[in-house]
């Protein structure tokens, strides 16, 4: 498809290419310029404050038709050098050279492969699904007007055949097989098969289809034997399967329930046997961990491979059921209300409220705050705070058991890497209920401990880390049922009947 390039000037005109998808950008500059008459190397194309590339093709430019380029000029002259060229034969073989940009390429092909050159009775030669066919066109073609006017480039030599190329379908050229190959490949396929029994209709072969009239009668009677041998195996087999005894097939499948009955009993025994070891490991965990000293301080190595336990749920489990649209449309209701009642504020206000409800909602929900410190030699330290506890007690308390606490440090987490304020609370810096840091030196020393000595050998295993964890970061259950009742008595609705004092009594 064609296309119309539009070339602003640097006089101000305007100038029209009509150019094919194989047209090179370099090809539409010299064509403006020569029609304006400036000097092609002083200036580029640029297209959407992007200098083009003048070496590539309309084809791959990404240029919409009727765009307007400009002319800009080149801050430093433009100069061309010599191209290296790997010209590529049919059998495979890659010749390289280096030429200059103004040769013709029949005189490049001369030079590289004038034996195959003479061989070929129609040649061709294609770059980046350019084609050059013929040698008049060869001999008027040159490497600039392919857009080769630097670095190094694969052209592909090759003997274009009229059928070799159809309609709408892309250049894809194999490379010749040869006859000993189709030979072959003529005698694996000999194999005869017979469609039908009758001796009028033709039987299906390599090649076009024969009648089986012009098949002696030996053969004929052979084919019609084993075709009947065929269609008796066959009928064999459907009365053979269609005898089978029914009652056998649905002992079968009475066994292979209960078989599915007692694999589900015994699944549903060892999960309710797991999870009841979990929680009675989950009441005594502290007589497994070894504390350290205040603040319920551990230290466990962080494990190499973490197991992923999630597996892929079945599609059935994101269907809601109907108690649970009716939880969602209840607390859509109660949501509506109460942007409903409550006055209209600022955004920075909105913020400040929203902040201290959350603050007070952590208050009331969590006690702990379950702080974890990573070293560089993957050793974690883990403590138990409060919320109200400060950025510097978690300092504090990490000094008692590192190995050189009068050396500086500091404790950050990622991403988004920052360093703390000691002043802050694990509430204001948003650790409730868990927060995991990560330990620096400021002046690294690789031979030297992060830890006392005598911590590396009072380790506790990981999985009973974090079943310790979650045992202190889980929320009260008390203060969660009292917040379930609150929102249980409070009215939903500013609708609320109310009993008159006469119809108490």
């Amino acid at each position: 498809m064609s296309k119309d390039i539009i070339i602003l000037t640097p006089n101000g005109r305007r100038h029209k290419v009509h150019c094919t998808p194989d047209t090179s950008m370099l090809q539409i500059l010299e064509d403006a310029c020569k029609k304006q008459g400036f000097q092609p190397l002083d200036y580029n194309l640029k297209f959407h404050n992007q200098i083009m590339d003048l070496t590539t093709t309309i084809r791959f430019s990404n240029v919409p038709n009727r765009a307007t380029l400009e002319m800009v000029e080149c801050e430093t002259r433009r100069e061309e050098s010599i191209v290296t060229i790997g010209l590529m034969l049919e059998d495979g073989e890659r010749r390289t050279a280096d030429f200059n940009p103004n040769i013709a390429l029949y005189d490049m092909i001369m030079k590289l492969a004038p034996n195959e050159f003479g061989s070929l009775l129609n040649p061709c030669i294609l770059y980046m699904r350019q084609e050059v066919v013929g040698v008049d066109a060869l001999k008027l073609k040159s490497l600039r007007h392919l857009g080769l006017i630097k670095g190094k480039a694969i052209l592909r030599l090759l003997n274009k055949l009229e059928d070799a190329r159809q309609a709408n379908v892309s250049a894809v050229y194999r490379c010749p097989i040869s006859e000993n190959k189709n030979s072959e490949n003529q005698n694996k396929g000999s194999d005869i098969q017979l469609e039908k029994n009758t001796p009028d209709e033709s039987i299906s072969l390599p090649g076009p289809s024969v009648p089986i009239n012009f098949l002696s009668e030996p053969t004929v009677k052979t084919l019609k034997i084993v075709k009947e041998q065929q269609q008796h195996i066959a009928e064999v087999s459907k009365t053979e399967i269609n005898n089978l005894d029914k009652n056998f097939v649905n002992d079968e499948i009475q066994q292979d329930t209960q078989n599915m009955s007692e694999m589900d009993s015994n699944r549903r025994n060892t999960s309710s046997s797991l999870s009841q070891e979990f929680l009675e490991r989950r009441l005594k965990i502290e007589e497994e961990v070894n504390f350290l000293g205040t603040q319920k301080a551990i230290v466990f190595t962080q494990p190499e491979i973490i197991e992923n336990d999630l597996e892929d749920l079945p599609d059935d489990f994101y269907e809601l059921t109907i108690e649970e649209v009716r939880k969602l449309y209840k607390d859509l209701q109660q949501q509506r209300l109460k942007l409903e009642n409550t006055p209209l504020m600022t955004s920075t206000k909105r913020e400040e409220v929203e902040k201290e409800t959350t603050e007070t909602v952590k208050l009331n929900k969590y006690k702990n705050a379950v702080v974890r410190i990573q070293f560089p030699d993957h050793m974690i330290l883990q403590g138990i705070f409060a919320p109200t506890d400060t950025i510097e007690d978690v300092t504090n308390f990490l000094k008692e058991h590192l190995a050189h606490p009068e050396k500086p440090f500091h404790i950050f987490t990622t991403p988004l890497k920052e360093t703390l304020e000691p002043k802050m609370t694990l509430l204001e810096a948003r650790f409730v209920p868990c927060v995991h840091m990560h330990f620096k030196w400021l002046e690294e020393n690789p031979d030297s401990l992060y830890l006392k000595k005598e911590i590396y050998s009072n380790t506790t295993t990981s999985d009973a880390a974090s079943i310790l964890a979650s045992k202190y970061r889980a929320p009260s259950r008390r203060k969660l049922e009292e917040i379930h009742n609150s929102h249980t008595n409070s009215p939903t609705t500013s609708k609320s009947s109310k009993v008159p004092k006469w119809f108490k009594n």
